[in-house]
């Protein structure tokens, strides 16, 4: 019987330089790609938008952080994959430092993501709280009695 010789699928590669990275927060990946894509449309048609609420926010927390305004700014007027990183980088910066930043963000990217999909045709039906009873509609033609 022969012996079966095992072989590094790394052997020859150069991994001095290599610095593990933790897999990125994907609410910090769709906020960072959102921003990407609407961030200046956000900001050039006035600020009313939820993509500049999301905007703003992480504005004013950078601005009280001390750092990472650059790299939204980076990412809002021109984005590529370096800037993208920056942006994900200071952001989950920004929540390991203050974990309770994480509801208020998920709650202005889902607004985000509902407003552009609303904007686009889709319909967003959305409710929050407590009640006895909810009726969401759209496009009723007719009567409606209940």
């Amino acid at each position: 019987m022969q012996a079966v010789e095992h072989h590094d699928p790394l052997s020859g590669f150069d991994l001095s330089g290599w610095r593990e990275k933790p897999m990125q927060d994907q609410l910090v990946l769709a906020v960072v790609t959102a921003l990407a894509a609407k961030g200046g449309e956000a900001i050039i048609t006035g600020g009313g938008s939820a993509f500049a609420r999301l905007y703003r926010f992480l504005c004013d927390r950078f601005r009280a952080n001390g750092s990472g305004t650059a790299s939204l700014e980076a990412v809002v007027t021109g984005p590529g994959d370096t800037e993208r990183a920056e942006l994900a980088d200071a952001i989950a910066q920004l929540l390991t430092v203050d974990p309770e930043l994480r509801p208020r963000l998920e709650a202005l990217w889902s607004g985000a993501r509902a407003e552009s999909a609303a904007s686009s045709g889709g319909v967003i039906n959305q409710f929050s709280g407590t009640a006895d009873r909810v009726v969401q509609a759209r496009d009723i033609q007719g009567d409606v009695s209940f």
